[in-house]
């Protein structure tokens, strides 16, 4: 086997295309592993207010991460598709080491919030370009149709090293601090950036003109041109920002309840096994229910969640918890496939990134409202409000779709 350029090329010879390309699946994988071993994760809103912020802080915290995957998501996903996967994962991973190494060193509200901004700038570039990148290769190969049980598998892995480093989070916090927890997600990064090295661009199918497609062109034919498309997304993202909500909320649910920092590592743990396990069979679904009957389910899912914990008190309230991350783990790659499915693979990154967009606009601008709600009032009343909030945007969307649906 012969290099070209450098130890770690993005064109390779005297190997196989399809070897090569077929090697991006498993360090696919493997990044995602490595980037979602997140070690500081069961306990980091814990960290933050043993740091001395409070709840909405934390929230504003996470606002402002999300401002910033918000501000870049567009152009990074534009970058990724003018300029290349590879190149965009390499620079997002290595944004992200310089942000967690600012979160390790930091001890105020401030210096928090310039490392989330850091960290949101590198989450930017590699949210929706590894699925795209993905994708491509599935293409390439021919296999595309395989690509929801693929996705579904790599956010399966992401979600167990999440669920295997809450354990390891746990015992390392309890006994050695939760600062060393941040520590050591670091050498994790590191072998994140790494696998992104590794990786081989795959070949765009691009139609004649279309390298040379525009921001404002892509937003026209997301929102305006298909309007199938334009609904999923905003399904996706009202979804997606739902979960996510919940992620930053369990925790002082959690600690609420009266569990320690090792009871809360293991409950993370499970939390993960949970997604990782219902996304792991995600494809499943398709053989017993249409695409909109799932999208329905996946909505009742989260809001029977959101009000069962408005109502719920101690250890109750976790079955609602373990609720909404079973839909977490069969919507996130179920409603990716339903995006994919309608847009273009010369755009797709970008359109992915929309996607991400809406859900840190969506985030931001309620996160630290609930944060408040729940400093001043109760936890329980935040996520009745978080109930109703994202019932009605995803109760629209549904209704939207239905009467698409019909008219086509």
């Amino acid at each position: 086997m012969r290099y070209e350029g450098s130890l770690f090329p993005s064109q390779i010879t005297n190997m196989s295309t399809s070897a090569l390309v077929q090697r991006n699946v498993y360090l696919l994988f493997a990044l995602k592993a490595a980037k979602w071993f997140m070690l500081f994760m069961p306990v980091i809103v814990l960290f933050f207010m043993d740091n001395g912020l409070s709840v909405e802080q934390v929230m504003w915290t996470q606002a402002a991460y999300s401002l910033s995957v918000a501000l870049f998501e567009m152009p990074s996903g534009y970058f990724s598709d003018r300029l290349g996967r590879r190149l965009t994962l390499i620079i997002g991973m290595a944004i992200t080491i310089a942000g967690y190494l600012i979160m390790s060193v930091s001890y105020s509200f401030w210096w928090f919030v310039a490392a989330e901004v850091l960290m949101g700038l590198g989450g930017s570039f590699i949210s929706g370009t590894d699925s795209a990148m993905l994708y491509d290769t599935l293409l390439q190969l021919k296999r595309e149709n395989t690509y929801l049980k693929l996705e579904g598998r790599m956010y399966s892995i992401a979600t167990f090293s999440e669920a295997l480093a809450a354990i390891f989070g746990g015992w390392i916090a309890a006994t050695y601090g939760m600062r060393m927890t941040v520590y050591a997600f670091l050498g994790c990064l590191f072998v994140g950036l790494c696998c992104a090295f590794c990786l081989v661009e795959p070949e765009l199918k691009q139609q004649e003109g279309e390298h040379r497609v525009k921001v404002r062109d892509i937003l026209r034919f997301t929102f305006l041109e298909n309007k199938r498309l334009r609904l999923y997304v905003i399904l996706s993202a009202t979804i997606g920002a739902s979960t996510l909500t919940m992620a930053w909320f369990a925790q002082p649910y959690m600690q609420g309840a009266g569990l320690s920092l090792a009871t809360i590592g293991w409950l993370w743990s499970a939390l993960n096994l949970t997604v990782a396990i219902f996304s792991f069979g995600a494809h499943y679904v398709y053989r017993f229910l249409t695409k909109y009957q799932i999208a329905v389910l996946i909505v009742a899912g989260i809001i029977a969640g959101f009000v069962g914990l408005g109502f719920s008190h101690g250890v109750l309230g976790l079955g609602f918890i373990f609720l909404i991350y079973i839909v977490r783990g069969i919507a996130t790659p179920v409603l990716k496939d339903f995006v994919n499915e309608l847009t273009p693979s010369n755009i797709r990154a970008t359109v992915l990134s929309i996607r991400g967009f809406i859900i840190r606009i969506i985030f931001s601008s309620f996160a630290p409202f609930l944060g408040w709600v729940s400093d001043v009032y109760t936890l329980q009343q935040a996520f009745g409000l978080a109930a109703l909030v994202f019932g009605i945007l995803a109760t629209v969307s549904l209704v939207a779709l239905r009467l698409v649906s019909r008219s086509n």
